[in-house]
């Protein structure tokens, strides 16, 4: 009896294990896999948007402008722990473009940035794969990419401690999109 109870238990934890803890092998070439537990890795991702901005005075009068192309900031720590991947999701109130400062990133975050926390959720083995795929299909900027405009209007920074890499994403990726649907 105390052996099919100790059975049991090992199956009930097993099941919980292997859906917390991805089921494919990250590959040795992501910054993913560096990972250990407690480790984090901070993804910033600038993309350019086409928008129209809404004014309200004082008095109630509202104002709007013709559609305008902004650059949205947006970063992403991603934790691993002993349950799996978890992502914590900023976004930043810089809207300027050409954003000139968004290399800097990789250096240093500066205060100015203004990054709100927005949610916080696990990541499964989908949201984990698109991380790896977008570090693998995307190239690494030169220097003549790093201003954000309407040329290399999708960017990525990764950043692990000193480690770090500044990519351009061919494409409308939106990690925000992909991981946060």
């Amino acid at each position: 009896m105390k052996s099919l109870a100790f059975i049991l238990l090992l199956i009930l934890h097993s099941k919980t294990f292997s859906q917390s803890v991805p089921s494919f092998l990250i590959a040795s070439s992501s910054i993913l896999s560096t990972l250990n537990s407690k480790d984090s890795i901070v993804y910033y991702q600038c993309h350019v948007e086409e928008a129209t901005q809404q004014l309200s005075t004082a008095s109630g009068q509202t104002f709007t402008s013709s559609p305008q192309k902004y650059s949205i900031t947006e970063k992403f720590v991603i934790v691993k722990d002993s349950v799996g991947y978890k992502a914590r999701y900023y976004i930043s109130s810089l809207t300027l473009l050409p954003n000139r400062k968004f290399s800097g990133l990789k250096i240093r975050e500066k205060p100015y940035w203004n990054f709100k926390k927005e949610k916080e959720q696990m990541l499964n083995d989908k949201d984990l794969k698109t991380l790896v795929a977008l570090e693998n299909k995307s190239r690494e900027a030169t220097e003549y990419d790093f201003t954000i405009s309407k040329y290399t209007s999708n960017q990525l920074i990764i950043k692990k401690r000193k480690n770090f890499k500044q990519l351009v994403i061919d494409g409308n990726y939106v990690l925000s999109k992909l991981l946060f649907h």
